[in-house]
């Protein structure tokens, strides 16, 4: 009979052997591009919410962010080890599809980070540990399970946009600023944005979707129906958001104003011949959802630093 003791070891040892090669290959699987968006959604969050850098809790920020960021970089860890087999078949050249860092390595250092985003989360305080908690459980329900929310067309809606409201409310409470209207019309209307993205980037990964039995709106409705209800979804979003800007928050009019050229732009791709042909192609669109993303987070905060 194999001592209890002996048990306990193998079963640790693993985790303790974790080489700093495979923390910095699950990083690279992380999407550092992503990991900076999200960064992004919590500053906006605070600083949108307080107005002024000078009304921003720093010391409680920076720590909020550090959580964060160990969240975020456990939910894409492991999404990319639950994902081997549609990344495989993508042609994703990330490390674990490539064979570089093991899925098993992968989960066990998501599983990991997760166990200290949360604990430096408690730390906090009570409402910020438990938006990092709910962003924990989205993450985690959209790769695992009986039921993963990313083989639906609305789980992944779920599970994006929920994400993204989590994030911006998380930046709220670590700078310990109100919630104003302000930066509610600007979490809804990218978190809404996100959504976007969730859908976009299922173009170029059909045959991966496929292989795993997913149901996304390629697959359900056929390439041409689903472009065209990416691009109007687009334009509705960015419409609506330069709409409220107009109405109730004029701070953010030049931001909308980007999302909505934004949106026009990636339906004018999505529905033309540059998002046709190869994968690199077919990822134009998505291309398109994170460039527009990335200027409108940058151009409030700018906005806001400069004010």
């Amino acid at each position: 009979m194999t001592h209890p003791v002996y048990k306990i070891e193998t079963a640790v040892r693993p985790a303790a052997v974790i080489s700093g090669r495979a923390v910095r290959l699950s990083w690279t699987e992380a999407r550092p591009a992503v990991q900076v968006i999200f960064q992004l959604r919590l500053f906006a969050g605070a600083l949108i919410g307080a107005g002024t850098p000078a009304d921003v809790s720093w010391g409680v920020m920076a720590a909020g962010a550090a959580a964060w960021l160990l969240l975020t970089w456990s939910a894409y860890l492991l999404n990319g080890a639950a994902d081997v087999v549609e990344d495989q078949s993508n042609g994703s050249t990330r490390p674990i599809a490539r064979g570089d860092l093991s899925a098993l390595t992968g989960g066990r250092l998501a599983l990991l980070l997760g166990a200290l985003g949360l604990s430096l989360a408690a730390a906090l305080s009570e409402r910020f540990f438990l938006l990092a908690l709910l962003l924990l459980v989205l993450s985690w329900a959209y790769s695992t399970g009986p039921a993963p929310l990313k083989n639906t067309v609305a789980g992944v809606q779920v599970a994006v946009v929920g994400a993204g409201l989590v994030t911006y409310l998380a930046g709220i409470s670590a700078a310990g600023v109100p919630v104003t209207g302000t930066v509610l019309v600007f979490a809804v209307a990218m978190s809404a944005w996100m959504g976007i993205g969730g859908l976009a980037k299922d173009l170029s990964d059909v045959a991966g979707d496929r292989a795993a039995g997913r149901h996304t709106l390629p697959l359900l409705w056929g390439e041409r129906r689903a472009k065209l209800a990416i691009a109007a979804a687009a334009v509705a979003v960015g419409g609506s958001f330069l709409a409220a800007a107009l109405a109730v928050a004029p701070g953010l009019v030049p931001a909308a104003a980007l999302v909505l050229a934004g949106s026009a732009a990636l339906a004018a791709v999505s529905l033309g011949r540059w998002s046709t042909g190869d994968r690199r192609a077919q990822r134009r669109p998505y291309r398109l959802f994170m460039l527009t993303q990335y200027s409108a987070h940058l151009t409030v905060l700018a906005e806001v630093v400069i004010r």
